[in-house]
């Protein structure tokens, strides 16, 4: 089979694995940057996708290919989309579909929904640019956390410890056009969550992610550490259950530990391999290449 992975990054370690199991399943698999396509809509004659490679003074049309694995950063979401959804016009099997993909992308959508569907997630706010900043801290209470709306990786999360700093950063976010959601803080999870590694309907692994000393995010790319997880039947339920409305094929879940019982913080689109790998000591992106095989093969006996 051909396969595209659309990345930005190659020499992640994400993006290595999938590759290099790829190859060792005997597939041929390109890398592209979303960033460096050209979609085009012509005339007369079916849309069609060019690539522009660094420093290439031309762009090159594609060639034809079984399946797409999407694995761009934020900031190449809606490019990133774009190209997703015109491989669908073409029939092409994606691992995470363009709709679930930027869904998940978004924080509010994905817990709207999440919510919608009664799974249980932490008190969260969002208010438009008129509604003032301390009507808000004061309903989510203190300490709060304050996310983006598109963040990743830790990245644009912030712990507000009092009401009167919560008000500033939102006031601040406000000015400059930027939608945060304000969370009830869990104290008792200490900084730690669990992420549930689910492809198809299964729960691949689970490990327990734990923030370093002094702080509140346990993301890996904040310096965060991680132990094999065993989770409950019910977490495992939540996990697939979050994949699944959300509608994407492979998911990182994050699920917190609470009093009230678990909750979902998120669930990732394009979950980090690094550290759920070496921590379950699993192949997971060769089964992640398997279950795309899979994918294809019933697509195009269905036809």
């Amino acid at each position: 089979m051909k396969l595209l992975m659309l990345c930005r990054e190659p020499r992640l370690y994400s993006c290595v694995r999938l590759q290099e199991a790829a190859l060792e399943s005997g597939h041929q698999m390109d890398i592209l940057d979303p960033n460096r396509c050209i979609l085009q809509l012509p005339h007369q004659g079916s849309p069609r996708l060019y690539y522009q490679a660094v420093e290439a003074q031309e762009y090159q049309p594609l060639p034809h290919y079984d399946g797409v694995i999407p694995r761009f950063g934020t900031t190449s979401t809606e490019m990133g989309c774009r190209v997703l959804r015109y491989f669908e016009t073409l029939g092409t099997t994606i691992l995470n579909g363009s709709q679930a993909f930027a869904l998940a992308r978004d924080k509010w959508q994905s817990l709207q929904l999440l919510h919608q569907h009664q799974l249980p997630v932490p008190t969260t706010t969002l208010g438009g640019n008129e509604v003032s900043a301390e009507l808000i801290s004061q309903n989510i209470g203190s300490p709060a956390i304050l996310k983006t709306l598109a963040g990743a990786q830790g990245i644009g999360v912030m712990l507000m410890p009092e009401n009167s700093s919560t008000t500033s950063v939102l006031e601040t976010l406000k000015h400059a056009n930027i939608p945060v959601l304000a969370q009830q803080f869990i104290s008792e999870a200490k900084g730690d969550d669990l992420r549930c590694f689910v492809i198809g309907n299964r729960v691949i692994s689970a490990m327990e992610r734990q923030g370093k000393l002094g702080e509140f995010r346990a993301n890996f790319h904040r310096g965060g550490s991680a132990v094999p997880a065993t989770l409950t039947a019910q977490e495992q339920q939540l996990a697939i259950k979050a994949a699944q409305v959300i509608g994407l094929d492979v998911a990182g879940v994050d699920i917190i530990r609470t009093h009230q019982g678990p909750m979902i913080l998120e669930v990732n689109a394009s979950p980090g391999l690094e550290l759920i790998e070496k921590t379950s000591k699993l192949d997971i992106a060769l089964q992640m290449i398997v279950y795309l095989e899979k994918k294809i093969t019933s697509a195009a006996t269905s036809e």
